[in-house]
């Protein structure tokens, strides 16, 4: 999928930056523009839309902050359009460098119909992904010509919602890749280091941050199960819970601090790493493949049942002393059965989501009825699970008889 960013410039010094990165010949492939036809030199974009914010008296903040003095005025919006590397022809994608720049101004026709743009093609490199692909810089000046009003498109997380799913609609149109239906766009690429972690690369150190998320892809390197992906994870002295739906780790040195794994590399999310472990499955009887499954998801109902009875009397302790829900690695004849790896991570997040809501003093967690409403949902998942295992033995004892 196409990734959108947006930038607020409101400063000059912001600006000079931008306009030296916009006008930069020896970068820019393609530049093209919307709405100034009146501006000669494309290059003095900067200027020329200086006067027209400071025709509609935009040059100035409508607003004045907590201390009385005018707020900060955002005068442009820098919006970047970089495209899957796989879809750009430099890896023999359908998209030129031209289609970029079609795509880009068909995006802003629709979307800013009345506001002064400067386009700017480049060609990038992705480091993580260790590939090049297209991008399109959009300079976007606030004023909107038609109402002479400033372009708002109201708060910056529901705005960036808001631009994602235009893009998704555009992409579609344009029968380019979904790389996951329904996954937001920050998620498409490998996680970019943190400016703080840039500025330690440079003066050679080394981020905790940076080394669990270098820990995590290690392990699912090596690791040919998920169940496999937590142990090797947990002797580096990294622990991984579930909550909310999503897999958490923590350095064990740094324990104030949990990361979403996802958010740590896109490519470590559950479904991602589950397509690239290797499949272990022996060649066996599936009528000893049924037997051993089935032994092994009572096990876990047991153990799960067994566990839920144990933390009952802890509810309202630290959340050091709750044990974790251990269980028996699968027999590797059954490890990539996809009904145990549902029913393990069925398991698994019931048993952490119970932990963190029975337990006090944990760090991170977020008072929020939404993330608690969906902690429940993610506690009984459990009950789900048995429910469908309980259903898959019916049907199978019917069919018998």
């Amino acid at each position: 999928m196409t990734i959108i960013k947006q930038q607020a410039v409101s400063s000059q010094s912001h600006q000079k930056h931008l306009r030296d990165y916009i006008n930069n010949d020896r970068k820019v492939l393609l530049r093209e523009a919307q709405n100034m036809e009146l501006c000669t030199d494309l290059k003095q974009w900067a200027s020329f839309m200086a006067k027209t914010r400071a025709s509609f008296g935009h040059d100035k903040s409508a607003r004045k902050g907590k201390d009385g003095k005018p707020a900060k005025n955002t005068i442009l919006y820098h919006q970047i359009l970089a495209f899957l590397p796989d879809e750009c022809d430099v890896n023999k994608g359908q998209l030129s460098p031209e289609d970029c720049m079609r795509y880009a101004k068909e995006y802003a026709e629709k979307h800013y119909p009345h506001q002064q743009i400067v386009f700017a093609l480049h060609k990038e490199y992705c480091r993580e992904d260790r590939t090049y692909r297209y991008a399109v810089h959009m300079v976007i000046n606030r004023s909107d010509l038609s109402t002479g009003k400033r372009l708002a498109e109201g708060r910056g997380k529901q705005a960036k919602v808001e631009r994602a799913k235009r893009v998704r609609a555009l992409d579609k149109a344009w029968d380019l890749q979904q790389v996951e239906e329904g996954v937001s766009n920050s998620k498409v690429h490998k996680k970019q280091p943190s400016k703080i972690e840039k500025e330690l690369a440079l003066r050679g150190e080394r981020s905790y941050k940076t080394n669990l998320r270098e820990l995590c892809r290690l392990a699912a390197k090596k690791a040919s199960s998920l169940y496999e992906y937590r142990e090797l994870l947990e002797s580096w002295g990294v622990s991984t819970d579930f909550r909310n739906g999503r897999m958490y780790a923590v350095d064990e040195d740094h324990k104030r601090f949990s990361f979403s794994v996802s958010r740590l590399d896109a490519a470590l999310r559950i479904e991602h790493l589950e397509k690239n472990f290797t499949d272990t499955e022996g060649s066996v009887g599936m009528v000893d493949v049924a037997q051993i499954r089935q032994t092994y998801l009572d096990g876990l109902q047991a153990s799960f049942l067994e566990y839920k009875q144990s933390v009952q009397n802890l509810k309202g302790a630290d959340l050091s002393e709750f044990p974790k829900f251990r269980v028996d690695r699968p027999d590797e004849r059954i490890a990539q059965d996809e009904q145990v790896k549902r029913a393990l991570l069925a398991y698994w997040r019931g048993a952490d989501e119970l932990r963190y809501r029975m337990a006090s003093n944990v760090p991170y967690s977020r008072k929020n009825p939404k993330s608690a409403a969906r902690s429940d949902a993610a506690g009984s998942s459990y009950q789900v699970e048995k429910q469908n295992t309980l259903n898959v033995n019916k049907n199978r004892d019917q069919n018998s008889r």
